[in-house]
């Protein structure tokens, strides 16, 4: 904890205020905090792997509450406690944590000085106008990416200062409002099946609210601060290697296992569904766009939509149950994707041989054609993961894993290979 005007540095030092000698990727003086009323200031200490706030990598930054500092293996969370010693709060923008020019003041704040106050400046209020509108609870800082399913922004909740990634819907106009309803409490229903708690399982994006706006849904979700499989495996200098792969797909499992255990089927598992964090060597992972595949297909809210970019990026890890019977697929449907997942990370090819996703007969291929070993492509993979995926990825759902628990448990293994 810091005090007012008081400094501390991080890093794998012991000689360092705050030493964090187990991770071994952390600079020996890494990144310097000072706190300097009303602001608290970050500073990287020229560390090699860099210091990022919430998933920004930076050079010296002012820190709000809520931000999460990430450096080497290490996490922080950052509180800050703006009180002064009589109870009052001075007043900043809750969107760059600026402080207030002197003599500014508002009816709010005389009225009740020791409550924070709602303010932002001009440069955040300007920001606001420059992205689409939302909740005013929200402010959007930046885009993050978009696909067939509607575009994502990087905001920051202002009345709890919390990161979050809004996905806002493509807008359909005037449609049917039993339908429109429908798929708000099917959202809803979605956040009760896996946040009981309030808490999501660790490796699924948490979902935190649905609210619509001129004809347009828009989801709070989790913001996680990396990149999406597809992205991430590419940026990879070497193939992935074998105990990387296993452990994605025990993480990708075990939240597999949870949605599963409460009845509910993903339906649209793929490498852009799933986000990575952390190093190459032990990386972190997070399931995302839970519920929407069949939102977005079977609902009236959304008809007249076209879906050409999203099942494009989705149809190299259909099941044949996706193509038979999209409405009635099992938990097993979600098993086969997850084993053409890891082939495709493993191997950067779908499992059929010179398969094309935009071409006439991809689904033909799908139904019909065997997968190709893995070993076609990675004759140095061990026979027993070549068999797994085999598994995985029989035509035949009562032939595949019977649970994903059971699948995880089978890569166990693997874990160590290569890593």
């Amino acid at each position: 904890m810091l005090s007012d005007r008081d400094a501390a540095v991080v890093g794998r030092s012991s000689q360092v205020r705050f030493s964090m000698h187990e991770d071994r990727l952390l600079s020996r003086e890494h990144f310097r905090i000072e706190v300097e009323p009303p602001q608290c200031i970050l500073q990287d200490l020229g560390s090699t792997n860099g210091t990022k706030i919430n998933g920004l990598r930076v050079e010296s930054t002012p820190l709000r509450n809520g931000d999460v500092i990430t450096a080497g293996d290490s996490a922080f969370d950052v509180v800050v406690d703006r009180s002064t010693s009589n109870g009052t709060f001075p007043i900043y923008c809750l969107g760059c944590g600026r402080a207030a020019p002197e003599g500014f003041d508002t009816p709010e704040h005389r009225a009740n000085p020791s409550e924070p106050v709602i303010w932002l400046c001009d440069q955040c209020e300007s920001m606001r106008r420059r992205f689409p509108e939302t909740h005013p609870d929200y402010l959007i800082e930046r885009r993050i990416g978009g696909g067939g399913m509607g575009e994502v922004f990087f905001a920051r909740q202002l009345s709890v200062n919390r990161p979050v990634a809004i996905k806002m819907m493509p807008s359909v106009g005037v449609t049917n409002d039993r339908a429109r309803d429908y798929f708000r409490r099917e959202m809803l229903v979605l956040k009760d099946l896996l946040m009981p708690s309030g808490q999501c399982h660790p490796n699924i994006v948490a979902f935190y609210d649905i609210f619509e706006l001129d004809g347009q849904f828009q989801l709070i979700m989790e913001y996680v601060a990396g990149r999406n499989a597809l992205e991430w495996v590419s940026t990879l200098s070497t193939p992935l290697p074998y105990g990387t792969a296993a452990r994605i797909g025990r993480f990708l499992l075990s939240a597999l296992d949870y949605s599963h255990s409460k009845g509910y089927v993903h339906r649209d598992v793929k490498p852009s569904n799933l986000l990575i964090v952390g190093p190459p060597h032990r990386p972190q992972v997070k399931l995302s766009d839970f519920g929407l595949a069949k939102s977005f297909r079977e609902n009236e809210a959304f008809v007249g939509l076209t879906h050409q970019g999203d099942i494009g990026g989705s149809i190299g890890f259909l099941s044949p149950d996706h193509i038979r019977d999209f409405r009635d697929i099992k938990e097993s449907a979600d098993l086969f994707s997850a084993g053409a997942t890891l082939y495709y990370l493993l191997t950067l090819n779908y499992p059929y041989f010179d398969f094309d996703p935009r071409r006439n007969d991809a689904y033909s291929i799908i139904l019909e054609n065997p997968s190709v070993p893995l070993r076609a492509h990675r004759p140095d993979a061990p026979e027993g993961l070549e068999r797994l995926l085999r598994k995985a990825l029989e035509k035949n759902p009562k032939d595949r894993w019977k649970s994903a628990m059971a699948m995880s448990e089978a890569l166990k293994p693997f874990l160590d290979i290569g890593v």
